[in-house]
């Protein structure tokens, strides 16, 4: 199961980070946005240099589709190395109330006071975590492009959310050398373009986590009944389930391996997190 080898860095996103540098100096508070389902490999290592000063929060997105437990332990985690994180779904409207009361409060905290303006604050992440969605369920409204391509945000503008509070929508930013440890994840969650990517290694390594968990029920919920001892006859199993026929009748692994990925990405494999935080 080999990976395309070499850096991933486009030119678009070592001038994205030469912006953000920039846009920072007139920022009051940065929202970091992680995938819940992988937080160490959906956090980019530039941004720890980059936010250094700044009032800064964490928010594992997507929480809704990670498991609850490990997402505790990794708040209790962020907590304990001093940094302030709480767990978010867009979908859910108890999350986006704590968000919106958090941002609330930081008004008030940090809005600056000799010159009337509001606050300034700015969502970071990597491409696909999610920033789009959010910014456009805030102003319930499609003010900022929105898509499950990585990288769709390609500008950069203001977005009033209150009165008292502005936001800068930036581009998504990966990091430039991404090891075959993030790669998996990464691509995984869809945070990198498919073509580069061996889908079929990727999706044997999701499949292996599913049944390390105990969680193949979740797949048999998706694909029907599934009897494997590995992760190559359950992708088998599924392909044959999902009609991923060639002409002599062998499953196509390749397609098979591309249907799993997105119905993981869309949510359809139930709750499952692929990282967990350091004992």
């Amino acid at each position: 199961m080999t990976l395309s080898k070499g850096q991933w860095y486009p030119g678009s996103m070592a001038k994205a980070v030469n912006i953000l540098s920039q846009d920072l100096k007139i920022i009051d508070l940065v929202v970091e946005l992680l995938d819940a389902r992988i937080p160490t490999s959906s956090r980019n290592p530039a941004f720890k240099r980059l936010l250094e000063g700044k009032k800064h929060l964490l928010l594992l997105h997507k929480a809704d589709r990670a498991e609850e437990a490990v997402t505790g332990r990794w708040l209790d985690y962020f907590k304990d190395m001093g940094q302030e994180a709480m767990s978010f779904s867009v979908h859910n409207k108890r999350y986006l109330r704590q968000l919106l009361q958090y941002l609330k409060s930081q008004e008030h905290n940090l809005r600056p006071t000799r010159i009337k303006r509001p606050l300034r604050m700015m969502f970071v992440g990597i491409p696909n975590v999610g920033k789009s969605t959010i910014i456009n369920y805030f102003v319930h409204k499609s003010v900022a492009r929105t898509g499950n391509r990585p990288g769709i945000t390609k500008g950069r503008q203001w977005i009033r959310i209150t009165p008292g509070l502005e936001l800068l929508d930036t581009p998504g930013i990966l990091w430039p050398k991404i090891t075959e440890a993030s790669t998996w994840p990464l691509a995984a969650v869809g945070a990198m373009p498919p073509g580069r990517l061996d889908q079929q290694g990727i999706a044997l390594w999701l499949l292996e986590i599913f049944m390390a968990k105990d969680k193949e029920e979740s797949l048999v919920r998706r694909y029907g009944g599934l009897k494997a001892d590995t992760p190559e006859n359950m992708l088998k199993q599924i392909g044959e389930t999902l009609g991923c026929l060639q002409s002599a009748g062998q499953v196509d692994l390749e397609r098979a391996s591309a249907l799993v990925l997105r119905d993981f990405q869309a949510g359809l494999l139930g709750e499952i997190t692929l990282e967990e935080p350091p004992a």
